[in-house]
C-alpha cells in the first residue's frame, strides 16, 4: 500500500471511535429557511469559502483549490489549454458531473482525447465554490456537482450601510507573464438600486518542469461582469446579470499540430430571491443565456497560420427554479425542497476539413425534484424523487426518454458527539449528443468510422454510502473544537457507454454503446480542527474502480490521495501563514498509470492596515516533479506569488 493509503486510513480509523462529520450533530434538523434550498445529500457537501480563497490559495487555479476536497480532481486549467473538466468518484465527461457558475449550467464539450465535458473560469471573480459528491444533486449528473458564485454587491458594499465599495488585486509571481489585474465595485445607486462592476487581466506563460521539460503553458485571459440589483421594500432580489470571459492559448504543440485556441463565453441572466413569498416559501429563480465557443486556427510549427481554421459553439438557455420550506404536521416538521429546472443545448460544428467527431445538434433536459427532510426526534429522514427528461435531434437522428430517480437518507444521532449516516439512492445519466449522434471519420493516421447510436439506453447508477461523524468542543483544551467525517461509498452503474468495437476485421467500426457494469467504491475522510489560533484540515481519499466485465481497473478513477492544510491566524485577525501538504498515491491500473508525488505549498497573508493586505504563496516549495493523473504535461516545480489586495 503506498503512504497516502496508510494515512488515510489511519486517519479513518482514528476518526471511527469519535466518529466523522463536518457538522454539529444537530444541524440537519436546523431549519435553513434561505433562497439557497439544501441539497440532495448535504453530508457529500464541500464547501470553500470566500476566506479560504483569499489566504490559503491567493488567486491559485482550479486543480490546486479542489484538491482540498475530497473525492474531487480538476483536469486541465493550465498546462496545454485553458479548458477545464472535474471528476468527482471517479465520474467525468458527458454531464456525469453538473458544473454551474450563478446557477447557469456550464454544458460545452466536444470530442477528442482530452476531456469530454469542458469549461473555463476566472477564478479571481469567485466569491464561493460548492462541491456535492454523488448523485441527486443535479438533473442527470450521477458523479455530483460542482457549483461556483462569482462577486457580487453584498461582498463589496460596506457592512455599515456605506454606498460605495470595492477591491483591487495586483499579483505577480515567477509563472506570471504579466501581472494579473482584477478590480470590483459595487455603488448603491437608490435605496433599492445597487450596480456591481468587475474586471480581470491575466497572463501567465510557459515554464520548465524540475526534469527539465519545456511546458506549453502560456495563457491570457480577460474578463468582465456586470449586474444590476434592485431590492424591494420586504428583502426580494431582482438581478440583470452579464458577463464575458475571453482566453487565448495554444494547444498542440507537443503533438507536432499546433492551434491557436481563442475561447469566449458570453453569460446574461435574470435572477429573483427572496425568503418570504406565498406563504412563507423561501425562492430562487434565474432564466439564463449562456453561449461557449472555441475557435481554432491550424498552425506551422513556427506558429504561422496555415489558414485552416474550425469552431465549436455551444449555446445553453436555461430555468432554475428552487423553493424551500418548513411544514410542521403534528410532532413532525417536515423542510421541503422543490427544484425545477430545464435547459436546452444548442450545438453548431464549423470544420470545413471534416475532421472533428463534435456533431452539430440540440439537446433539452426538464427536471423536478421534490425532497422532503423529516425530524423524527434527533434523527432527521430524507426522502427524494426526480422525474427527468430528455431529447437530442440532429439531422442524423432524433432520440428521446425518460427517468424516475428516488433517494434516501438517515441522519442518526447516537450521542452527542456522534452522528450516523446512511443513504441509497437510484439514478440515471442520459446520453449526450457526442455519444448518440456522433458520425465520422476519425482523423489520420488512425481513420477508423464512428457512427452513430440513437438506441443508447441512459446509464443507471445506484448509490449506497454510510458515514460517520463527530463534533466535539473543549476536546483538548478550552474553547478549541473537532469536526470530522468519513464516508465510504459504493456505486454500481449498468448500461454504462463507452467507445466499443463492432463488426469484424474488414467492415468493422467504432460505436458509443452500453457495454456492461462498472462499479466504484470509495472512502472519503474530512477532518477540521481549530485551537485558539492554530488550525488544521484534512482532506483525503480512496478509490477503487473496475469494468465488471472484464475485471480492468478504470482509467478515469483517480489515485488515492491526503492533503493537510496547517496554520496559525493572529488574535486580531490581521496575520495567517500555514502550509499545505499534498500527497498523492501511484495510480498503476487503466490506461494512463502514474507515479505517486508529494508537494508541500507555504502561504502568508499581513492585512497593512485596514484596507490593505499583502500576501505571498510559496508552491511547491521542495521542486517536486511531479504529473497529475490524466495529465500530459508535467506540473510546475517551485514558484512564488506575491498579492497585494487594497479594499475601498
Amino acid at each position: 500500500m503506498t503512504i497516502t493509503r496508510n494515512l488515510l486510513w489511519l486517519g479513518a480509523v482514528l476518526a471511527i471511535p469519535a466518529s466523522a462529520q463536518e457538522v454539529e450533530p444537530y444541524l440537519l434538523d436546523t431549519i435553513d429557511v434561505t433562497a439557497d434550498v439544501p441539497e440532495a445529500l448535504a453530508w457529500d457537501e464541500t464547501e470553500i469559502t470566500e476566506d479560504q480563497l483569499e489566504t490559503q490559495f491567493q488567486g491559485s487555479n482550479l486543480q490546486t483549490i479542489l484538491r482540498s476536497a475530497p473525492g474531487v480532481t480538476v483536469l486541465g486549467g493550465a498546462a496545454g489549454g485553458a479548458e477545464t473538466a472535474v471528476n468527482i468518484r471517479g465520474l467525468q465527461d458527458y454531464g456525469r458531473v453538473a458544473v454551474t457558475v450563478d446557477g447557469m449550467r456550464q454544458n460545452f464539450a466536444r470530442s477528442g482525447h482530452d476531456a469530454n465535458g469542458t469549461f473555463a473560469v476566472d477564478t479571481e471573480m469567485l466569491r464561493e465554490i460548492a462541491v456535492s459528491r454523488g448523485p441527486g444533486a443535479k438533473a442527470g449528473a450521477i458523479g455530483g456537482a460542482l457549483e461556483m458564485r462569482t462577486v457580487e454587491a453584498a461582498d463589496l458594499l460596506p457592512v455599515d450601510g456605506g454606498r460605495v465599495g470595492g477591491e483591487f488585486r495586483l499579483r505577480y509571481g515567477t509563472l506570471s507573464e504579466q501581472p494579473t489585474v482584477h478590480g470590483a465595485i459595487a455603488g448603491q445607486i437608490s435605496d433599492a438600486a445597487d450596480l456591481t462592476l468587475a474586471a480581470t487581466s491575466a497572463e501567465v506563460g510557459d515554464y520548465t518542469s524540475p526534469d527539465g521539460t519545456y511546458v506549453y503553458a502560456w495563457q491570457k485571459t480577460q474578463s468582465g461582469l456586470a449586474t444590476l440589483g434592485f431590492t424591494d421594500e420586504n428583502g426580494g432580489r431582482l438581478t440583470f446579470s452579464a458577463s464575458r470571459l475571453e482566453m487565448d492559448y495554444y494547444t498542440g504543440r507537443t503533438s507536432g499540430l499546433p492551434r491557436d485556441n481563442d475561447l469566449r463565453t458570453d453569460s446574461y441572466s435574470l435572477g429573483y430571491q427572496a425568503d418570504d413569498v406565498f406563504g412563507g416559501w423561501a425562492i430562487n429563480g434565474k432564466l439564463y443565456g449562456i453561449t461557449t465557443q472555441v475557435s481554432q486556427r491550424l498552425l506551422t510549427e513556427q506558429l504561422e497560420p496555415t489558414g485552416v481554421d474550425r469552431s465549436y459553439d455551444t449555446g445553453t438557455t436555461g430555468i432554475l427554479i428552487e423553493g424551500a420550506r418548513l411544514f410542521a404536521i403534528g410532532t413532525t416538521d417536515h423542510d421541503i425542497g422543490i427544484t425545477f429546472e430545464g435547459f436546452r443545448d444548442t450545438v453548431k460544428t464549423d470544420d470545413p476539413a471534416n475532421e472533428t467527431l463534435t456533431p452539430s445538434g440540440n439537446r433539452e433536459i426538464w427536471s423536478l425534484a421534490v425532497e422532503d427532510r423529516i425530524s423524527i426526534g434527533r434523527a432527521t429522514l430524507t426522502l427524494g424523487l426526480s422525474a427527468d427528461s430528455y431529447k437530442l435531434d440532429s439531422p442524423d437522428a432524433r432520440v428521446t426518454g425518460e427517468a424516475l430517480s428516488p433517494r434516501i437518507a438517515l441522519e442518526l444521532p447516537v450521542s452527542p458527539d456522534v452522528t450516523l449516516h446512511a443513504g441509497m439512492s437510484l439514478a440515471s445519466r442520459f446520453p449526450s449528443l457526442n455519444e448518440t449522434l456522433v458520425n465520422g471519420v476519425h482523423p489520420e493516421p488512425a481513420d477508423f468510422p464512428i457512427r452513430p447510436n440513437p438506441d443508447l439506453l441512459p446509464e443507471r447508477m445506484r448509490s449506497f454510502e454510510v458515514g460517520i461523524g463527530y463534533a466535539r468542543q473543549d476536546l483538548f483544551t478550552s474553547g478549541d473544537s473537532l469536526q470530522v467525517r468519513a464516508t465510504g461509498y459504493y456505486n454500481k452503474t449498468q448500461d454504462y457507454i463507452g467507445l466499443d468495437r463492432v463488426g469484424g476485421l474488414f467492415n468493422g467500426y467504432y460505436q458509443y454503446r452500453n457495454i456492461d457494469h462498472v462499479r466504484i467504491r470509495g472512502l472519503e475522510l474530512e477532518a477540521s480542527y481549530q485551537a485558539g489560533v492554530f488550525f488544521g484540515d484534512l482532506a483525503g481519499q480512496m478509490l477503487d474502480g473496475i469494468d465488471l466485465a472484464d475485471g480492468l481497473e478504470l482509467t478515469q478513477v483517480p489515485p488515492d490521495r491526503l492533503v493537510l492544510t496547517t496554520g496559525y491566524r493572529s488574535p486580531d485577525g490581521r496575520r495567517e501563514l500555514g502550509a499545505r501538504l499534498t500527497t498523492v498515491g501511484t495510480k498503476e491500473g487503466g490506461s494512463l498509470p502514474t507515479s505517486a508525488w508529494q508537494t508541500v505549498d507555504l502561504f502568508y497573508q499581513q492585512a497593512l492596515s485596514e484596507r490593505t493586505t499583502f500576501g505571498v504563496t510559496l508552491n511547491n516549495i521542495f521542486n517536486e516533479n511531479y504529473t497529475p493523473h490524466l495529465e500530459t504535461q508535467p506540473s510546475p516545480g517551485f514558484n512564488a506569488q506575491a498579492s497585494l489586495i487594497v479594499r475601498f
